[in-house]
């Protein structure tokens, strides 16, 4: 151990010494320096071995830029060819009458659903369709007609509200 605290010795004593430069004129520390010979250095073991590092960093970072666009390219087509054919298959309600299963949303009350035809398939909403079994309850076929009287007169409006993370509503 006690070769050990001279080494440390030794470099901190390097911090301690200063000099001049004598191109730039500059002060600096003599651990801060670089010696350096007319001739490069030799490559030996420590540089070979920092040389293969960077060549297997450079070569992960490629495979895992090609992985992300393999993974991209996955779920895209995931989300166009694959989900929409499960959904077709499982649903016996939308597909039948030409509604695209992933441009439903359920809302269950007043309405069951409200369809935005076209939203994932033709990426814009082409209309939008308000879907519901036939009920017999007479209040909840009166507020249905309600929305249906609505709509045939004009008496809708669409509203955009920013909300802030606290609830408030920001103008």
């Amino acid at each position: 151990m006690p070769s050990f605290g001279i080494l440390i010795n030794f470099f901190e004593a390097q911090r301690n010494i200063f000099g001049i430069c004598p191109h730039c004129q500059e002060l600096f520390r003599l651990s801060d320096i670089k010696i350096s010979y007319k001739a490069k250095f030799g490559k030996d073991w420590y540089d070979k071995l920092q040389e293969q590092e960077e060549k297997l960093q450079e070569e992960q970072i490629k495979i895992e830029e090609t992985l992300k666009k393999i993974r991209e390219k996955t779920i895209e087509k995931t989300r166009r060819v694959y989900l929409p054919k499960m959904l077709m298959q499982a649903d016996p309600v939308f597909t039948p009458l030409g509604y695209y299963p992933q441009d439903v949303k359920a809302l269950f009350d007043p309405i069951d659903f409200v369809i935005f035809d076209g939203m994932n398939r033709d990426d814009k909403v082409n209309r939008v369709v308000f879907m519901d079994e036939h009920n017999t309850k007479d209040e909840i076929r009166r507020v249905q007609h309600s929305i249906e009287m609505a709509i045939k007169h004009g008496n809708y409006s669409f509203q955009s509200v920013r909300l802030a993370k606290t609830g408030q509503i920001q103008t």
